[in-house]
């Protein structure tokens, strides 16, 4: 005969603390457009990505839309800015499952990342980390386009704008950046800007070790003539990430890559790095592809492929610091081994239900980190049925009986 009863699941991740020590150096990519790394630096990612231990940052500042907004055009019915977004991803997957040793699983989703109380769209996959900030495109020039409000980096910088609003749709756009991801962000001003990245780069850091940040080249002098004719937004972002680490993370080196100018330059890859960078340019126009977009793999784009440039702009010094403590910004880190005092995470879930002899319980558990996971099942009395403990090897979701 069915009886009501209510159970309590406690369950309790212990997390083992040498998991933190998951990766034991980061480097960071801050671009302004989903195909940049691809094109600009993608020999130094590649070399990035195959350091043991080591995992890749990617931080893509602008959505790319090219003045379409939040909205679709010709056959598609997906955003154009998405299906770049897409690409991207494509690109970092295939990238990260080159250089490593473990078997490919699916493409990752989307999820979302709180940052300097901003919601920001975040896409994890094996030694890879994807952050989209998804501000609009600047043109060219940095004037912005008419059908998102002129606004651009460059004008955010030059305080010619007070705001440069995160969503890629103006006023009376029929598609909702909102429907596809987290709410559009507006930063505020600069500062608000270069504080985002500078949390970002913070929550991924590796404490104890140095770091370096790829970026366009900007520096002006003597130097000036090395990346000339280059888009706003590349150089825009790349200050941004500059200023982001200017002040209290000199841990964190800085590389300036030749865009534009790189296809006056000879190349200077090997065939291999060559084969490599083609490859993966090529997922990033997948993404449009698939979704009836022409695609960039024109004579173009392919004359920055045979080559990569950069100068150092800043060395490191220093080592990150550890993790003391966190904000309600601040996303609990992957990689750190100084933490000990949180080692156990409690989550409580009531259920009331019909329960019979021999009645499967499951629940599914998405677990941070790996760990040990406690799981115990009370009565209304509090007293204890049983118990179950489960050695979560992997971060992957797991199905509980």
């Amino acid at each position: 005969m069915a009886k009501w009863l209510q159970f309590i699941f406690i369950a309790v991740c212990c997390f083992s603390l040498p998991s933190r020590a998951q990766y034991t150096s980061v480097a960071y990519s801050i671009q302004a457009h989903q195909d940049d790394w691809q094109l600009f630096m993608p020999t130094q990612v590649m070399v990035d990505l195959n350091t043991n231990g080591r995992k890749v940052v990617f931080i893509t500042l602008t959505a790319g839309d090219g003045s379409v907004g939040a909205g679709a055009y010709g056959p598609s019915s997906v955003p154009f800015y998405l299906s770049r977004e897409n690409g991207s991803i494509y690109s970092s997957k295939y990238a990260a499952d080159l250089t490593t040793v473990t078997a490919p699983t699916d493409v990752p989703v989307a999820t979302i990342a709180t940052i300097n109380g901003h919601n920001i769209t975040k896409y994890v996959y094996k030694n890879t980390v994807n952050y989209f900030l998804r501000i609009p495109d600047g043109n060219g020039d940095g004037s912005g386009f008419n059908n998102t409000g002129h606004v651009s980096l460059q004008k955010l910088y030059c305080r010619s704008i007070n705001t440069c609003s995160g969503s890629v749709c103006n006023t009376g756009c029929s598609n909702s950046l909102s429907a596809l991801g987290p709410t559009p962000a507006t930063y505020n001003s600069w500062s608000d800007l270069t504080n985002t990245i500078k949390q970002i780069i913070t929550n991924e850091r590796v404490p104890g070790t140095q770091s370096w940040l790829h970026a366009a080249h900007t520096i002006t002098g003597s130097n000036s003539s090395y990346n000339p004719g280059d888009h706003s937004d590349h150089r825009y972002s790349s200050l941004a990430a500059q200023h982001a680490v200017a002040s209290g993370m000199s841990w964190v080196g800085v590389n300036g890559f030749m865009d534009y100018h790189s296809s006056s330059q000879g190349a200077n890859l090997s065939d291999t790095e060559h084969e490599n960078a083609a490859a993966i340019f090529a997922l990033t126009n997948w993404g449009l592809i698939e979704q009836s977009y022409a695609t960039n793999f024109n004579s173009q784009h392919k004359g920055w492929l045979p080559m990569d440039f950069f100068l150092v702009i800043k060395n490191p010094s220093g080592s990150a610091p550890g993790f003391t403590g966190f904000t309600g910004d601040e996303e609990i880190p992957k990689s750190n081994s100084i933490i000990s005092t949180l080692t156990e995470i409690p989550m409580i879930v009531t259920i009331t239900s019909p329960v019979y002899i021999n009645k499967d319980i499951s629940m599914i558990i998405s677990p941070y980190e790996p760990g040990v996971l406690t799981t115990a099942i009370y009565d209304m009395a509090g007293n204890k049925i049983t118990e179950l403990k489960t050695t979560v090897e992997k971060e992957n979701p797991s199905l509980l009986l």
